[in-house]
């Protein structure tokens, strides 16, 4: 079966956004979560090949994201906790690659709300509230999307560690398998 992806352009951001995603949360070395991520997952990360990172890049869907701001009651467990914030040594890198997808994520809600969708889901009011902002407004957003920025699916048990070892293992039929399942994800989900 031949896969095309109807905007070449588009993919190839999606893609150049992922991989500059990965690079960032592969240059923490130190404990804990960051971006959302164990150390375990960004260790196994950090011994891949650029090849493997390649692959785990072309995920035809973004691995970043950002944390939705949270009001209301404390978490109830760890996986409604938030994401610890961004490591000092990573602090203008993030800030920069945070800008950077956020003008990218309210450009395209102006242009594609289907494209949109796939980036940041269906949940409800997602691509309004991308698309809705002015200019200044967003730039003022931009200012601290970098403390919400997370991997994507950062809290899911499985999807980050099976990427990790679907490129890994250079087997193509699972890396799509394991792709496919990200986008399938993104689809259903409402956060």
């Amino acid at each position: 079966m031949q896969r095309n992806w109807p905007h070449t352009q588009v993919c190839r951001e999606i893609q150049e956004f992922n991989r500059a995603f990965l690079d960032l949360v592969s240059a923490d070395q130190g404990p804990g979560a960051v971006f959302g991520l164990d150390a375990p997952v960004r260790q196994r990360l950090r011994l891949l090949s650029p090849l493997q990172l390649q692959a785990i890049a072309a995920t035809p869907c973004l691995l970043a994201a950002f944390a939705p701001l949270s009001s209301g009651p404390a978490p109830r467990s760890v996986a409604d906790a938030p994401v610890p914030l961004v490591p000092p040594a990573q602090a203008d890198a993030a800030r920069l690659f945070a800008a950077a997808l956020l003008v990218w994520l309210w450009h395209t809600a102006r242009q594609d709300g289907l494209l949109a969708a796939l980036c940041v889901g269906p949940r409800p009011q997602g691509v309004e509230s991308l698309s809705g902002p002015g200019f200044l407004e967003l730039q003022r957003t931009a200012a601290g999307a970098a403390d919400r920025l997370e991997a994507r699916f950062c809290r899911h048990p499985r999807i980050w560690p099976d990427l990790v070892r679907a490129a890994a293992e250079a087997d193509g039929q699972v890396m799509t398998a394991t792709r496919l399942s990200m986008v399938q994800l993104t689809l259903i989900s409402r956060r």
